[in-house]
């Protein structure tokens, strides 16, 4: 299958490292807006990717771009996606991207794409994506679900970088800073940023780290596709107490604005200043110390006796660097992204219609991961 890939950042690098030279990728192209990137990286992949040069706001250059392939990737930010996603629809491609934008609902195209006879997966990456499989694979476990909990662990330490983000600076910095969000008993509840502090437990080699709710699209999804009588749902993320105190003083000042403000003439949108001057995520390999982990747990009842499945992978910043040169953050997400890339053109998954990924079959997605250099561990616990 000719497979498309739109965005050679930090995580697209990783998601062309495994599907360059697959036998069941025929041919794949790397397209950014900037080629720097991509053409550096197909020089040293296997199967000698194309590069093109494509801007994912140019919806009449999207649509013809896009004739041929048979898959598209978004790797771009959140608010090019649905745009990415129609001219994917018409140029009968099948699509999956990364991530959600909160101000388009993409699957409400759910039955446009059936009718096609094509499949969208929406949201394929760590988390969402690995995460919503593994709340997935614990839900067909289970003849009730009462509570999903999804955790992110994730940290790192540098004597170079006073601030970093490791996945997308201006995504992360918009989620951290907004109101957060979680379901519960059948509605979604708004709290402030930072908040519901808890110090979580996460394997090794994370270890404890303090974690908050943030709005992320597994609390929109899971309640709704996973079913089962689920009670609640929520996503925490692992903020450092450094990190904390440095996106909050930059709210403060207004530096994570989206709207736009007059300089010396011209427009632009602080939060879009930021991300510009902090460190990319594609330049942090071998820049840091410390690991990332996804974990989920997700508690309910089989054969009336309460039980709670916990499924997780965790990877330290060096091991990630070692086979991919890339961060243990991006190494997570762009594997997960590659694994529901290669589960559609391998055929493993026979879905049709704009799904988030806990509606694909996690059994092999989850070999997928294993294959591509995620160990996914699992626990049972009666309650």
């Amino acid at each position: 299958m000719k497979v498309m890939l739109l965005g050679v950042g930090a995580i697209g690098t990783v998601v062309a490292k495994h599907l360059a030279g697959h036998k069941a990728v025929t041919s794949l192209t790397l397209s950014d807006m900037d080629t720097t990137r991509a053409e550096k990286l197909a020089a040293e992949l296997p199967g000698r990717p194309r590069v093109e040069r494509l801007d994912a706001a140019d919806a009449a250059a999207m649509a013809k771009a896009l004739h041929g392939y048979g898959l598209v990737i978004s790797a771009v930010l959140p608010r090019y996606n649905e745009a990415i996603m129609k001219a994917a629809l018409a140029a009968k491609s099948q699509y999956l991207d990364l991530s959600a934008d909160e101000a388009t609902d993409q699957l409400a195209h759910d039955a446009e794409w059936k009718k096609a006879g094509l499949l969208a997966v929406n949201g394929c990456g760590e988390d969402p994506g690995i995460s919503n499989v593994f709340a997935r694979y614990a839900a067909d476990r289970l003849d009730e679900v009462d509570e999903i909990r999804v955790r992110d662990g994730e940290y790192w330490d540098s004597a170079e970088f006073p601030l970093t983000c490791l996945f997308s600076t201006e995504t992360f910095i918009e989620e951290a800073v907004a109101p957060a969000k979680y379901y519960e008993n059948g509605a979604h509840r708004r709290v402030p940023a930072f908040s519901n502090r808890e110090e979580y437990p996460f394997p090794e080699p994370v270890g404890p780290l303090p974690i908050y709710n943030m709005s992320h699209e597994e609390v929109d999804s899971l309640p709704k596709y996973i079913g089962k009588g689920v009670k609640k749902v929520d996503f925490k993320l692992a903020v450092p107490d450094n990190v904390r105190r440095h996106l909050e003083f930059l709210k403060a000042i207004g530096m994570t604005r989206l709207d736009k403000v007059r300089v010396r003439g011209g427009e632009v949108a602080p939060l879009q200043v930021l991300a510009a001057v902090l460190p990319q995520p594609a330049d942090l390999g071998g820049r840091i110390k410390g690991a990332a982990s996804i974990l989920v747990e997700v508690d309910g009842r089989k054969n009336g006796k309460r039980v709670r499945h916990v499924l997780w992978s965790a990877m330290s910043h060096d091991e990630a660097f070692r086979k991919l040169k890339v961060t243990a953050t991006s190494f997570l997400t762009g594997t997960g992204a590659a694994a529901g890339a290669l589960a559609i053109v391998t055929g493993r998954v026979t879905t049709k219609g704009a799904v988030p990924p806990e509606m694909l079959d996690p059994e092999p997605f989850i070999g997928l991961l294993e294959e591509l250099g995620v160990k996914v561990h699992k626990k049972e616990i009666a309650l």
